[in-house]
């Protein structure tokens, strides 16, 4: 067993009188986790339990319906409307313009936030609840991703660091109701990329292995947050998330984007929508998530490609935002749903054992 990589509690007591229990002293324990790579700390109170409803509402079907209808006629991804009202790239850039693999489309976002900024149409349907996202549409999606990433590169050498990511529904940050990913980089690391990338190098030259294969390793033989595999993809709940119900989607072998094939892709989609299905069974029924990778063509040996992916705020009236001071401005996570419960859930959304 991998033991370089520490999972580290840190145990607080908060102590009151508490009027719920006749204003007897209450004391309760605080348990902080830090992430073995980045020192990020999530905060977890097993008491929060019975909050969690107040925090996370139950989703609101007939909104979502009522959203995705009202928005449909006029959605610019439906249909073949895409065809008149989505801007192109240069031809030597993406001959034709766009990519289409099956039924997804990429195009340049008109309003770019990076170098390069792209949007992908994730399948033809205006709306998808989660656990009807089947692997064969992502995979469509992740296929024009990786081509375009791949073109990108051919014409413009500066480009060395790319992330696939995606806002789904409004308490997500997305602005339309259609599924959709979105490709950004450019010459320069976003932070988190940063970090990562940072960390990793660090581990690298200290321990002279990559901390992602030694963090499966780690999380397979503990198994309490391992989910399983599908193809070379290992998944895994983060032991310190970044976001609600988190899980790690793990290339052990594949150190950027460049070097993703077909299998990789399959892999990945698989799990992605099994991911999805499993957030489903938890009522949840919004996610944002972001794939790193390694620079393009380095082969940095300290660092694989990786999916982070998390659950974010459930869709219903004046619904609140998931994410407050502690998030934004103290950087710590709030954690809901203990991993190592997360993962028991998504096993079953694998059809895994936990054995």
């Amino acid at each position: 067993m991998n033991d370089t990589i520490r999972f580290e509690k840190h145990v607080q007591r908060a102590a009151f009188h508490n009027p719920m229990k006749g204003g007897r002293l209450d004391t309760q324990e605080i348990e902080i986790r830090r992430d073995p790579l980045t020192g990020h700390q999530s905060v977890f109170n097993p008491g929060l339990e019975e909050k969690a409803p107040i925090f996370f509402k139950p989703t609101d079907r007939a909104l979502i319906e009522k959203i995705a209808g009202e928005s449909e006629p006029g959605c610019f991804l439906c249909e073949d409307r895409w065809r008149e009202m989505t801007p192109t790239y240069p031809e030597e850039v993406v001959p034709g313009g766009r990519i289409e693999v099956g039924r997804a489309v990429l195009f340049p976002n008109l309003f770019p936030v990076a170098q390069v900024h792209a949007v992908v149409r994730v399948g033809e349907r205006h709306h998808l609840p989660l656990g009807d996202f089947e692997a064969a549409v992502v995979l469509e999606a992740f296929r024009a991703s990786l081509q375009f990433i791949k073109a990108v590169v051919r014409a413009d050498g500066t480009v060395r660091h790319m992330t696939v990511n995606g806002n789904f529904l409004g308490p997500a940050g997305a602005s339309i109701v259609h599924p959709h990913f979105q490709i950004l980089g450019g010459d320069l690391p976003f932070t988190s990329l940063e970090q990562l990338l940072a960390g990793s190098g660090d581990y690298y030259a200290e321990h002279s292995s990559c901390y992602w294969t030694d963090l499966v390793e780690a999380e397979e033989a503990a198994g309490n947050r391992y989910i399983g595999r599908t193809g070379p993809v290992s998944w895994i709940a983060s032991f310190s998330p970044r976001g609600t119900n988190e899980v790690l989607g793990i290339f052990t072998s594949k150190r950027d984007f460049l070097e993703l094939d077909d299998e990789d892709l399959g892999g990945l989609a698989q799990g992605f929508s099994k991911v999805l299905a499993g957030y489903d069974s938890l009522g949840a029924s919004t996610f944002n998530f972001t794939i790193y990778s390694g620079p393009l063509g380095d082969r940095d040996e300290s660092f694989r490609c990786v999916l982070r992916i998390l659950s974010r705020q459930n869709v219903y009236e004046n619904y609140r935002t998931d994410d407050y001071f502690l998030q934004k401005l103290l950087q710590n996570e709030l954690i809901l749903l203990p991993p190592e419960a997360l993962a028991s859930t998504m096993r079953d959304a694998f059809s895994f054992s936990s054995s």
